[in-house]
């Protein structure tokens, strides 16, 4: 009985310690203002036809979205100034193009007004969080946009914008019409907007123009990696890596391969930019394996050895591992190392 009741202690020991890692950077955040909600720019934007596109009108969108309204007609759309003598002409063609005018109305259909509540406080859960180990962060205003198949996400200082049309679903009908490659339609998953918005977020963060070698990008995306599973702990690991379950089985059954092969061909330390994109790229399987491989893995790995060197050095602040600028430190002190 004695021997019973000591094993149902340590069992219960081995579960509070679990749920202690996994929840290792949970933190009340409800004193962290942030009160933006997502803004709905492309229902303005096609709002105007109602009204009548004009100077008066055009004036009065830019003026509701100031910093969107330019960054998404100059540099997303490439459309003109709205004090521009052609911008009257060119916006009233561009909301009643009826391609435009089309792709419009399937994203009002998918996501009519209030329905993105979940995501956006699941967005605003985790940046909130994210601004409590990094109190100087300045959190960013919140909209969605169409940006004609060009991004799934922009953030410039201070913003963030989901395009809708990007998460419609990879059987959605305009897809194969457009110059996206197939193997991506999978991707353009609403279940993936959340997590690639707050991925986004934290690459602008910390992008520093990326490493010289392989080791040093992969580390780098192994960091984002482990802030996303840090700041939305209830995200599945295959959706933050824009995975399906079998591709993140591949990289758990591959991984000792495929860092083997990394060390013995010495591919961790090449700074030749078509090996590194070979395994850090989206592609329909890694280049030169069997089909069936995962690509992207470079960044899964780097994830892993991030992952082992917060364990192996439990001191360490999120703040601290992302002011870690030497990938064979982390590297070094991870004790990654799985078994051949």
């Amino acid at each position: 009985m004695k021997q019973a009741i000591s094993i149902f202690l340590l069992f219960l020991l081995a579960v509070a310690f679990n749920s202690c890692e996994s929840n290792r950077w949970k933190r009340d955040v409800t004193s962290i203002s942030y009160d933006s909600k997502i803004q709905r720019f492309e229902v303005d934007l096609f709002k105007l036809n109602e009204s009548g596109i004009n100077e008066t009108t055009l004036k009065q969108l830019n003026n509701k979205y100031p910093q969107l309204f330019e960054l998404y007609t100059q540099a997303i759309l490439k459309l003109p100034q709205v004090n521009s003598p052609t911008a009257t002409f060119e916006f009233d063609q561009f909301v009643n193009n009826k391609d435009i005018l089309d792709l419009f109305h399937e994203v009002e259909k998918a996501y009519p007004l209030g329905s993105l509540t979940s995501e956006e406080l699941e967005i605003k859960e985790a940046l909130k969080l994210y601004k409590s180990y990094f109190p100087e962060s300045k959190l960013p205003a919140l909209y969605t946009i169409i940006s004609l198949f060009g991004y799934n996400i922009v953030v410039d200082d201070s913003l963030l914008a989901i395009s809708l049309e990007m998460y419609l679903g990879g059987d959605f009908k305009y897809y194969p019409s457009t110059n996206i490659p197939k193997y991506k339609f999978k991707n353009f998953d609403r279940k993936f907007m959340v997590s690639d918005a707050v991925k986004a977020y934290l690459i602008s963060e910390f992008d520093e123009g990326g490493g010289k070698n392989l080791l040093e990008q992969m580390i780098f995306y192994g960091k984002i990696a482990y802030l996303q599973k840090a700041f939305l702990p209830k995200t599945e690991e295959h959706v933050l890596f824009n995975y399906n379950i079998e591709e993140l089985t591949w990289c758990e059954d591959f991984e000792s391969e495929v860092w083997f092969h990394l060390v013995d061909m010495d591919l961790l330390y090449t700074g030749e930019s078509e090996k590194i994109r070979k395994y850090l790229d989206d592609a329909p399987f890694i280049p030169g394996f069997p089909e069936g491989s995962s690509a992207r893995v470079g960044k899964w790995i780097g994830y892993r050895i991030v992952a082992s060197y917060m364990n192996s050095n439990s001191s360490v602040s999120l703040a601290e591992l992302m002011n870690e600028k030497d990938a064979n430190q982390i590297l070094l002190k991870s004790k990654y190392k799985p078994s051949r």
